[in-house]
């Protein structure tokens, strides 16, 4: 059940807006991107209701939604055609604008979308399913971020990003997020985990998002069904889809599976007959995803001019003028109050210096030449040294995967494949920004590297549906070529003489190569490394629960408990139990650094360390009752303790224990306060 509602929190209020559009392909296109919009309409709410006066806790953004959607509907209904729209399409009496026709798809389109949707969520349990909690870091803080909007009633910077639960103080500048905020709604309505409605994300709202706007994408530009589902399908193992959770950045995931929905909006926007609605809507999804994982917005422009460019609508500049100021009124109105705060976010624009320096055929070769980049499920990815054999299963793979993206270029020039025109161009552009942006020093590149902080896998993780669609348009390439082949050589066989009603030969190819990746994907030896890795950054086992759950009843009010923050997956306790910590987000800015310092000085007091001056003072003002250390450690995190210390330390005493997680309560020795300094 928590899933469900984290799906139906996630796409629901955005869909609503998709009834804001007349039937046929435009309605299509905004359930395509319903969970962008979903996320446009929690960013209107987050920065409109507190400076209104209105209160911006989780439910009060989730009414707010609802009631946007609606009065965007109803106001659709009611007014007229605009200046720049055709009036074919517009009921005249009040009663026929106020009915909702129903719009049913053919069957063809259901199966085309529900079976990449189902492959997803299937590969998604092999390879993060059955975990405690998501894996990676940040996953943790975004967890962190998420129950504190429900435990401070607001989605106010001030509130949500703090240093801890006692004494906070404002650790930055830029969060929460949309999607913080999405979570925090599903887990106040289902009363579930906060960590299951964050797997819900990775699992099921980004691989549905991902699947449904491919599929749109191609079935716009005329391709069939079948070639649709193949390449809403291939981005699922051929590239990066899943390595982006290690390091828990499950809006890394989610972004680029939106993309393909919003970018066709926006397209439809230009050189469609309903600029202005479709140009408010699709500039409400681009706020959304600037609330979430912003830039993502580039991939999506670049894409969405390909679209642009590709689609067969007559363009008409009128239209063209009508969408974009409709798109800028409803992308910059929808966040204004939060401008200064998005723009002046430097601590978490921090750039890595340019890894490659100058050293331009190395960035030739992590781009485009190395075959990690191209092999099953992108793990491990490209630079990545000593890297174990790979199996059988993964080098069959790799070979069908570049012959196809070797094949794929000719798709720019092939007829049969306009649909995959967009995708190829896009891919080609934040590629050279890749290539450029990790080997030059200029200011105004490293000013655009500064929106993903100057590490070489955001961009490739951005671009990760690329690599799929790319691969099937390759198949298709070589379909197409065999036939021709045969037919030059006077070859009449079955497939030659196929009826024009059946299955064509080449998406049936296309189909053929998609299906056997998959297989090989599914292999275990082809996932095993990925999911193996996934365990090594995860809580694994129901440990977690048991003891997250003693130490939430035992907890007093007021009282914080201790931990070696992230290193040890004890963040979940507060992210799924509510048990206050001592521990929240570290500061950006050195103006608070002192507050962060007196959390870790006390720490260092209460384990025992050798170095550890008296901080019985700190304990006492941050109220730290108990202290929680667990023997599954997030590999490369250093600790902040030694066991045998800990075990000798009088200012603690074990209290409980499941498997490898101690539990210790705060003694009388650890609270003494001699003095200001202690």
């Amino acid at each position: 059940m928590t899933s469900f509602i984290a799906f139906l929190v996630a796409v629901a209020p955005g869909a609503l807006l998709g009834f804001a559009l007349p039937p046929g392909r435009y309605r299509w296109v905004a359930w395509a991107a319903s969970p962008a919009l979903t996320l446009g309409l929690i960013a209107v709410a987050m920065a409109w209701l507190r400076p209104l006066g209105l209160p911006d806790g989780a439910m009060a953004v989730l009414v707010a939604e609802l009631v946007l959607a609606g009065a965007a509907v109803a106001l659709s209904r009611l007014v007229g055609r605009g200046l720049v729209e055709d009036a074919d399409d517009r009921p005249r009496s009040l009663r026929s604008r106020l009915r909702l026709p129903s719009v049913r798809p053919r069957p063809a389109d259901i199966a085309g979308l529900a079976v990449p949707t189902v492959i997803a969520a299937g590969y998604g349990w092999l390879i993060v399913g059955r975990l405690a909690a998501p894996p990676g870091w940040d996953a943790m803080n975004h967890g962190y971020l998420s129950r504190r909007i429900l435990d401070t009633g607001t989605t106010a910077i001030t509130a949500a990003c703090s240093s801890g639960s006692t004494d906070t103080v404002t650790s930055c500048e830029f969060y929460p997020l949309a999607v913080n905020v999405a979570w925090a709604q599903a887990t106040q309505l289902s009363g579930g985990p906060m960590s299951t409605v964050m797997t819900t994300w990775a699992l099921l709202v980004g691989p549905f998002a991902l699947a449904a706007g491919i599929y749109a994408c191609v079935r716009a530009f005329g391709g069939r069904p079948l070639v649709a589902a193949a390449a809403a399908t291939a981005p699922v193992f051929v590239g990066p889809m899943w390595t982006s959770l290690l390091s828990g950045r499950i809006t890394e995931q989610a972004a680029p599976c939106l993309a393909g929905g919003l970018a066709l909006l926006i397209a439809l926007a230009v050189r469609g007959r309903h600029p202005v609605r479709t140009g408010l809507l699709a500039g409400l999804g681009g706020a959304g995803i600037v609330m979430t994982h912003s830039y993502d917005v580039l991939f999506i422009g670049v894409l969405a001019i390909g679209l642009i460019v590709g689609l067969r609508e007559r363009l008409r500049w009128r239209t063209v003028g009508a969408a974009a100021a409709a798109m800028v009124i409803a992308g910059i109105g929808a966040i204004a109050p939060l401008l200064g705060t998005i723009a002046g976010a430097g601590g978490e624009r921090l750039t890595e210096k340019p890894q490659l320096l100058g050293r331009w055929g190395e960035a030739v070769e992590f781009w485009l030449t190395d075959p990690q980049r191209y092999i099953l499920l992108g793990f491990p990815g490209p630079g990545t040294a000593d890297v174990a054999p790979w199996p059988l299963s993964v080098r069959i793979a790799l070979w069908i995967t570049v012959a196809c993206l070797l094949a794929s270029p000719l798709a720019l020039v092939l007829r049969q494949l306009r649909w995959a025109r967009p995708w190829l161009a896009a891919g080609l552009a934040i590629t050279l920004v890749g290539i450029v942006t990790i080997s030059s020093n200029a200011a105004l590149v490293q000013s655009l590297a500064a929106l993903w902080y100057g590490d070489p896998a955001r961009p490739w993780s951005m671009i990760f549906p690329i690599y799929g669609v790319a691969t099937v348009a390759g198949a298709v390439v070589l379909g197409l070529g065999l036939r021709r082949l045969l037919a030059l050589l006077g070859v009449r066989t079955a497939a030659l003489r196929w009826p024009a009603r059946a299955v064509p030969p080449v998406a049936a190819i296309a189909a053929a190569v998609v299906l056997s990746l998959a297989l090989l994907a599914a292999v275990p030896s082809s996932w095993h490394p990925l999911r193996g890795e996934v365990k090594r950054r995860a809580p694994v086992g129901d440990s977690y629960a048991r003891a997250f759950e003693w130490l939430d009843a035992q907890v007093q009010p007021g009282q914080v408990v201790a931990y070696d923050r992230h290193r040890q997956f004890m963040t979940w306790s507060y992210a799924d139990h509510g048990t206050p910590l001592l521990f929240g987000i570290p500061p950006s800015r050195t103006a608070v650094a002192e507050n962060w310092e007196e959390r870790w000085r006390a720490w260092r007091w209460l384990v025992n360390n050798a170095d550890a001056p008296p901080a019985g003072c700190a304990v006492r003002r941050l109220d730290i009752g108990y202290v929680v250390v667990g023997s599954a450690n997030y590999p490369g995190w250093r600790a902040h303790y030694r066991q045998s210390r800990l075990d000798r330390s009088d200012r603690l005493t074990l209290v409980h224990r499941v498997d490898g997680i101690r539990i210790y309560q705060v003694t009388d020795a650890g609270r003494v306060c001699a003095g200001p300094a202690g």
